[in-house]
């Protein structure tokens, strides 16, 4: 076995700072119910040849969650009364004193609560771990916890809760915990580079998994584990990558496992080129918009319709947008519109109304001939589902659906899913429907979603940068035991099919990112001070405007796997909490020995560099993560 540094958490000057603002989530996280999910198992035809996913523990397809909240906490009451100006000064003056008692009370009081704070949230000692194949960078198992400087308040209010504060539950509402289908296609085993070493897959840009639990954890209830998608969390975070000129490129670089000491993580990252706007060419939009009963919500068509409000001001005069609506049956609102008349186009959003069943197939038939008509050849034809993903009327069978949009896909019309509301959602529907549209999955919880992803991401990548794309990773079996794919389950394709073109992959459009991390474990005798390479990975994709198919590839040097956790690149550490917090909650075996408060932890001491968004946004949830499994 090669012995490794394993990372050691210390509390730095920075981590001892952290802003109030996450003093008073963790305060608020007591509040909060926990819920799990369960596990099933898709088996993919397209995977022999390719990783192993491992069985699952049901046989269905789609599982449907349906989870009991915890009974809410009884609240006091306390009664009106009328006070006199006289009582409320002598009131106000017992209580200025009684202040000053609290404070001398609290300052003698804290030091212990600090204590209580450090045994709520383990550290690694300063003394190196000793090897084991079940120890971890993140493992349950430590040595006693230091304990902070009595200086750090914050540490007290991030990490426990003050034995003074009463506990007190919310129940979340009911509604939003039932009814919702996922679909769980198990996690990829470790397989012996003498046995396959090569693994094949297509790229997948989709984060609609990572809004999903986000979602749920701002719901006070942990997402259920067959809605997490590894991939999806992790591609839900920029990357600094190197960006081409045209097309696609890749970069590779690693650092020590959080899952395993024996073992290292690789990063491999594809950066698509970034078009600017003034290059973009003309644009046909097709909103096809659900207005079933099951949108009448709160956080489903209002936020819909702001969403695409959004869009439609980040677009130019020369684009053009139709509306299509669909409940019981569907109808065209708005016919092929230029954006420089947006008065009418903002006008039909507004007079959108919620009612009747969810007719899906009309709504799709009747979305893509429109878009089919007013196909623009020298631009981008793109059609925009909104919706919650339920279909109850018409043919309602995910995989015919997806049979009929994969010609359009097929002639240029690509398709973006985006959903709506939680609690008789389909995310299942949603995912695969982008997938066979040649396009991606995204999930609107809240309006600054809403505003990151139609005004942000959205117009910037509409262009398309690549056509089927898919990776090719060839492990040298001297150099690598054994690795595994972290992800990516439902998008194996045939070793053998790597150089088909006729197979389909992934489409990016322009500025897109994809990750993928592979666990790997070398050789015994192999260190990563040798000279060697791990592998070789081959991109390979179609150019969408000369149909040219292109491949690149890049070696995986022993070189570029750092020794430490302080020594990889801020954004690697990023994408090693992220997938790290993935496996946790999708209660992936191979993660069973890592402490989710330790990656929690691991979390405040990310880079500054790191986007301050996306470090407050993963803190947050990693926050009530924590406090939900305890």
């Amino acid at each position: 076995m090669h012995d490794t540094e394993v990372f050691q958490f210390q509390p730095s000057a920075r981590h001892q700072r952290v802003s109030s603002r996450f003093v008073v989530v963790a305060l608020c996280l007591s509040l909060f119910a926990s819920a799990c999910g369960g596990n099933n198992q898709q088996t993919n035809d397209a995977q022999k040849g390719a990783d192993t996913v491992s069985e699952a523990i049901t046989d269905t397809d789609d599982t449907e969650t349906d989870f009991a909240p915890t009974a809410p906490a009884t609240r006091g009451t306390q009664g009106d009364a009328a006070i006199s100006e006289e009582q409320m000064s002598e009131e106000m003056a017992e209580e200025e004193m009684a202040d000053a008692e609290e404070i001398a009370d609290e300052e003698m009081a804290q030091g212990a609560r600090l204590e209580a704070a450090a045994e709520s949230a383990p550290m690694a000692a300063s003394e190196p771990m000793a090897d084991s194949d079940s120890e971890s960078t993140f493992a349950s198992e430590q040595p006693a916890p230091a304990v902070r400087s009595p200086d750090d308040g914050d540490a007290e209010g991030l990490f426990s809760q003050p034995a003074d504060e009463p506990t007190q539950r919310i129940e979340p509402e009911r509604s939003r915990l039932e009814d919702n289908r996922f679909t769980n296609y198990g996690y990829r085993q470790f397989i012996e580079s003498d046995d396959d070493p090569l693994s094949t897959f297509a790229l997948d840009v989709d984060t609609g998994s990572w809004t999903v639990a986000r979602r749920w954890l701002r719901e006070g209830v942990l997402p259920p584990a067959e809605s997490v998608r590894v991939e999806e969390f992790v591609n839900a975070f920029d990357y600094d990558y190197d960006v081409p000129r045209r097309g696609l490129e890749v970069s590779v670089d690693g650092g020590p496992s959080p899952f395993d000491n024996d073992n290292h993580l690789v990063r491999v990252g594809v950066q698509a080129e970034i078009v600017d706007d003034g290059d973009r060419p003309p644009v046909s939009l097709t909103f096809l918009v659900d207005t079933s009963g099951s949108m009448d919500r709160d956080d489903r068509l209002g936020l819909v319709k702001e969403s695409l409000h959004t869009l439609v001001d980040g677009l130019d005069d020369d684009d053009t947008v139709s509306l299509v609506v669909y409940s019981d049956d569907s109808g065209v609102i708005l016919e092929p519109t230029r954006v420089s008349q947006d008065r009418l186009i903002h006008s039909s959003i507004d007079s959108l109304r919620a009612g009747g069943s969810t007719n899906l197939e009309s709504g799709l038939r009747e979305g893509y001939q429109l878009a089919a008509d007013s196909f623009r050849s020298n631009g981008v034809n793109r059609v925009i589902i909104a919706s919650d993903g339920v279909a109850n009327a018409g043919i309602t069978d995910q995989r015919v659906l997806s049979d009929y949009i994969r010609n359009f896909a097929d002639e240029g019309i690509q398709l973006v899913t985006v959903g709506y509301g939680m609690g008789n959602f389909n995310d299942t529907m949603m995912e695969q429907l982008a997938d066979n549209g040649d396009g991606f999955y995204a999930y609107v919880d809240t309006i600054d979603e809403a505003e990151r992803l139609f005004d942000e991401e959205l117009t910037s990548t509409l262009v398309t940068a690549a056509i089927d794309a898919k990776i090719q990773v060839e492990f040298d079996a001297d150099i690598v035991d054994e690795y595994r794919l972290i992800g990516f389950e439902n998008r194996g394709v045939r070793d053998n099919d790597f150089r088909n073109d006729s197979v389909d992959a992934g489409e990016l459009g322009a500025g897109h990112q994809v990750t993928a991390m592979y666990e790997i474990r070398l050789r015994r005798g192999v260190t990563l001070s040798d000279r060697g390479d791990i592998g070789e990975v081959y991109l390979r994709w179609q150019d969408p405007t000369t149909g040219d198919v292109m491949e690149i590839d890049e070696d995986i040097d022993l070189g570029d796997v750092a020794e430490t956790f302080q020594d990889t690149e801020p954004d690697f550490q990023v994408a090693t909490v992220v997938t790290a917090f993935a496996e946790v909650l999708r209660d992936n075996p191979y993660a069973d020995d890592v402490d989710l408060r330790n990656v929690m932890n691991e979390s405040f001491e990310l880079s500054g560099d790191i986007d301050n968004a996306d470090r407050a946004e993963l803190q947050d949830m990693l926050l009530i993560a924590t406090e939900l499994t305890r």
